[in-house]
């Protein structure tokens, strides 16, 4: 802007904070020859999955990899590389209960062995079921069972020749339209079916005659009410795929109610009492959503498209994809439960959630087409259908056996394999893993106690668990009291990218603060004060490094005869901000990289850019940070050497005749942005704005929340990463170790965990 001129910057020595920096990082030698030494035994991520979030599942086959790839052909993980692993001999767990993301970067201070002997860190989805049997209940991954290496072998496909499973779909897997109903199974099973007596005024869904393997499935489910005229719909659910509810409505029925079916359906009289939306309504909009060759799934489908009024050819239902004997149907809630190891249909929740149900019958109805009919009746044959497993060569009935082998669990394997293993803790949370009786096990009364046995005995067992429950134990606290903590977590890391920008001319507009800003970093909202005595401007940045730059850069400007100043938020979440950031920069994985921002849409090549960064060092990667549906203005350098990044910030950075703008990596590349452990709800655009401004302009409620304020938490946080360096001081040379933060799943929200990985090098 031509008006705009700037009149006193106040700017750090850029050599001196190098230097700083990198006396803190003590990697300069160490970690570059860490990166060029191909010999070492280590661990890492590919530069292109280092945001995607891993499963527990996934845990579980590096875990399995590394311990029985010498015994079974177990399948090598594919979201991290091993480098020279038959170097590591012994794998180290610690489980930290009750921690999440937020608690490590809500306390980052406090962990200091993790955050400096971890160099491999990974964003980890909660699980909704136990962890540790989610970790060694696990089966073994598919490699096993294409070799004839594995301990136990599976059944051949006439051992399950007589399931109905397999008598109605065979045992080869086959693509998603081999499973969907034929005409004469829908008119069997009373699915509404065109020419169908007493569906002549039900309306037609847009079909196309043919269906392909490719074509998008649907998960549907509806909630019903009892009228003088029988079952009619009160509520209809659409989910995706990709897991996004497209449909979410309450339908109100034209004839009166007599029983609303609350504690099936959730619904009363006040949720209906304004709702103007009719069953013609959701019909239209069911039209102009699905497309033509969509395929709907659901459990007992033809209930929900009977209240519906709707015909539609092309559908899949898991309650007969998972068939029993004489046709009777599982209950959708003990096929999620089994298969899928959820719960939903809580019973502490009053009525159904369509929504959940619908997604729970799209993934069943997944888990099927993928793992094929033959191999579903396998793995759950016993804890499903209840048909006790047995050796192969047991009775038969004719020429067909009537028993089955189980795929091997990880545990079990373990114990044949006769790799030794080791639990020590206070949980009784073993207590459900399958295989606890196999393991060396010793209930411990403190984790000081599980520290100092593992110390004693770790060098003894390929495989040793220890679990810390300080947080668990010394912070009992109830649900809504964890739930205030968590929110107040999440709410400060927000913080850090939102700046105060002040005071500002009266004539001037969001879309006037946006190109102030806006060569600093993405702008994820802007948001006028007229309240204050004059205009001011709450910013939030999509990214750290975006508010952290023009706070350093923009320390005063003159626009309009107006001195414009920017601060960050002063409330007690904040305080401590500027000792975070000083913190972070010294995150051994931002060591290497650094934070462009202001490329013009020319400096967008990334042949150019690269030529002009590697004057200063050789380039590991660019990495784009992204907008939606507009050209990148700013990205991520990655250099092989910290050298390389303190050249470049002494020296500065410029294209053509203009100079960029560059910080240190502030965000760890396992996370996109800051604000993603915000959790997510479901509201509209103006509640999201409501919600947005208010939780910036809040302050932390006095008291709520004592033990965050009083430094308790603190105090464990920094007692579980003491005993974390502890055991790890005493791990033989080239040990893997494992450091799992869970993660935490309250009212139906889900707050990422982390996992920390290393292979010790000396």
């Amino acid at each position: 802007m031509a008006d705009v001129k700037v009149l006193k910057q106040k700017r750090v020595s850029s050599s001196s904070i190098c230097e700083s920096v990198c006396k803190k990082l003590k990697v300069n030698g160490e970690h570059d020859e860490l990166l060029q030494d191909e010999d070492t035994p280590r661990l890492s991520r590919p530069d292109d999955q280092l945001c995607d979030r891993i499963s527990v599942r996934d845990v579980s086959e590096l875990l399995q990899y590394i311990t029985l790839r010498k015994h079974h052909d177990v399948k090598k993980p594919s979201w991290c590389r091993l480098h020279q692993e038959d170097s590591v001999k012994r794998v180290h767990v610690v489980v930290l209960e009750g921690v999440a993301q937020l608690h490590f970067y809500t306390h980052y201070s406090q962990f200091k062995h993790l955050r400096s002997k971890y160099t491999t860190r990974c964003t980890l989805a909660p699980s909704s079921g136990a962890l540790l049997s989610g970790l060694f209940d696990s089966e073994l991954s598919d490699g096993s069972a294409a070799s004839g290496s594995s301990l136990h072998t599976a059944p051949p496909a006439a051992d399950v020749g007589w399931h109905p499973v397999v008598l109605r779909y065979g045992v080869k897997k086959r693509g998603m339209s081999s499973y969907l109903l034929t005409e004469q199974e829908r008119i069997k099973k009373n699915f509404p079916v065109k020419g169908g007596r007493g569906f002549e005024s039900f309306v037609c869904m847009q079909a196309d005659d043919h269906v392909t393997d490719t074509s998008p499935l649907y998960g549907l489910d509806c909630e019903m009410c009892f009228t003088k005229e029988g079952q009619e719909l009160t509520r209809v659910a659409v989910v995706t795929s990709r897991g996004q509810c497209v449909l979410n409505e309450l339908v109100k029925p034209f004839n009166p109610i007599i029983n609303y079916c609350t504690r099936f359906s959730g619904i009363t009289r006040s949720m209906l009492k304004n709702v103007t939306t009719r069953l013609q309504d959701v019909q239209t909009k069911l039209l102009a959503l699905l497309p033509p060759d969509a395929v709907l799934v659901g459990h007992s489908l033809e209930n929900d498209l009977r209240v519906l009024r709707l015909i539609h050819p092309h559908v899949i239902d898991t309650s007969l994809l998972y068939r029993k004997e004489f046709g009777q149907r599982f209950k959708l809630k003990i096929l999620a439960q089994v298969i899928l190891k959820r719960e939903i249909q809580s019973e502490e929740r009053r009525g159904h959630d369509p929504c959940e149900d619908a997604q729970a019958a799209l993934d069943l109805a997944n888990y099927f087409i993928t793992k094929g009919p033959r191999q579903v009746v396998v793995d759950h044959l016993q804890d499903l259908w209840g048909v006790e497993d047995s050796p192969v060569d047991g009775p038969l009935i004719g020429s067909v056996s009537t028993h089955t082998v189980r795929p091997l669990q990880f545990g079990h394997a373990l114990h044949k394999a006769g790799l030794p293993a080791l639990f020590l803790g206070q949980s009784d949370e073993f207590n459900g893993v399958s295989s606890n009786h196999l393991w060396r096990r010793h209930h411990c009364s403190s984790d000081r106690e599980s520290v100092c046995v593992f110390r004693r005995v770790c060098h003894s067992y390929a495989l040793s668990l220890v679990q810390i429950s300080s947080l668990i134990e010394d912070l009992r606290i109830n649900t809504t009291e964890q739930t205030q903590v968590l929110q107040q977590m999440a709410q400060r890391l927000k913080l850090m990218c939102v700046l105060f920008v002040g005071p500002l001319p009266h004539n001037y507009t969001e879309k006037s603060v946006h190109t102030l800003l806006k060569p600093y970093g993405t702008l994820r909202s802007v948001r006028l004060l007229h309240s204050t005595h004059t205009l001011h401007a709450v910013v939030e940045f999509q990214h750290l490094e975006g508010a952290h730059l023009a706070l350093r850069s923009l320390t005063a400007l003159q626009v309009q005869d107006t001195i414009i100043k920017l601060q960050r938020p002063v409330s007690e979440l904040t305080l401590d901000l500027e000792a975070s950031l000083a913190e972070l920069q010294t995150d051994i994985l931002n060591s290497h990289m650094i934070y462009v921002s202001g490329l013009l849409r020319r400096h967008n090549h990334h042949d150019d850019l690269l030529k002009t960064v590697s004057a200063f060092g050789p380039v590991c990667d660019i990495t784009r940070v992204r907008r939606s549906g507009k050209r990148p203005r700013h990205t991520r350098i990655k250099f092989v050497s910290t050298d390389s990044v303190c050249s470049a910030l002494h020296s500065g950075l410029q294209m053509g005749n203009r100079k960029l703008n560059m910080c240190r990596a502030l965000t760890p590349p396992h996370m996109h942005t800051w604000t993603h452990t915000v959790p997510v709800t479901m509201e509209t655009a103006e509640e999201a704005a409501g919600s947005a401004a208010g939780a910036v302009s809040e302050e932390a409620e006095p008291g709520a929340l004592t033990c965050v304020q009083d430094g308790g938490m603190q105090c464990v946080m920094r007692a579980m990463d003491r005993n974390v360096g502890k055991m790890f001081r005493v791990l033989e040379r080239h040990t893997l170790s494992v450091v799992i933060l869970p993660g935490i799943i309250r009212n139906k929200v889900e707050y990422p965990g982390l996992c920390f990985l290393q292979v010790k090098q000396v």
